[in-house]
């Protein structure tokens, strides 16, 4: 799946890479399901998305939904975020 920045940021575990609003993420290789998950959602430092889907307006799954519970992409919610991750790695392998 492709992903866009929406919001700058710069990456620490990209050696400090700085991405800019409307750059493909990541610029090279793959990123986990777990760091896709941060900067999709509101679940990092800055407590902002940074990137979004490019596949029309489909959220990022696992998508935090609120109270420690995160939707997977057939809609089964989750409660914690390691086990939302492994649950849609599953979905998608």
């Amino acid at each position: 799946m492709e992903y866009k920045v929406i919001k700058a940021f710069t990456d620490l575990q990209d050696n400090g890479h700085v991405y800019a609003a409307g750059d493909s993420y990541p610029r090279k290789g793959t990123a986990s399901a777990e760091r896709i998950a941060a900067l999709s959602s509101t679940d990092n430092k800055e407590g902002v998305p940074f990137i979004q889907s490019v596949e029309g307006d489909e959220p990022a799954f696992p998508e935090h939904v609120g109270g420690g519970y995160y939707q997977l992409s057939n809609g089964e919610n989750v409660k914690g975020k390691k086990q939302a991750v492994k649950a849609e790695k599953a979905l998608t392998e």
